[in-house]
């Protein structure tokens, strides 16, 4: 039940990722945020009933959508840095694929947002691999 817990989660990521929708307003960020949260309180619903230990992958989504709907950088940032804890395989490449749907952030705030994966987390030794199995362009 794990994997198929892994599966859908992976594959929501995925298509996330792949949106070529850009998201000018705080508002239409939030609305996306609310349908993302929703979207993963079904699918740890479902999840739960079919017997699933993965609770590895119950902030996968919500903090997806919590860095969707944050709109200060700096608040972004303490975001972004606990999420690389729980997903030490979560690249500048996926955060990058999440932050282009927020269409209010400068260049320069992108940048500043993506360098605080330089720094080393420290990754949890039995970490399991989420982002390592999804590949972005």
């Amino acid at each position: 039940m794990e994997l198929v817990h892994l599966h859908l989660v992976k594959e929501y990521i995925v298509r996330l990722c792949k949106r070529r929708v850009v998201l000018k307003t705080a508002e239409q960020q939030q609305q996306l945020a609310g349908q993302v949260l929703a979207n993963a309180e079904v699918i740890q619903h479902f999840c739960t009933q079919i017997g699933s230990p993965a609770t590895w992958l119950h902030h996968a989504l919500p903090t997806l959508a919590e860095i969707i709907r944050l709109q200060d950088p700096s608040a972004i940032k303490i975001e972004v840095a606990t999420y690389a804890t729980w997903y030490p395989d979560f690249s500048k490449g996926h955060l990058g694929a999440i932050l282009a749907i927020k269409g209010n952030l400068s260049s320069s705030e992108v940048k500043s947002i993506r360098s605080i994966l330089d720094v080393h987390t420290g990754a949890p030794e039995a970490a399991k691999a989420l982002f390592s199995l999804i590949k972005v362009g």
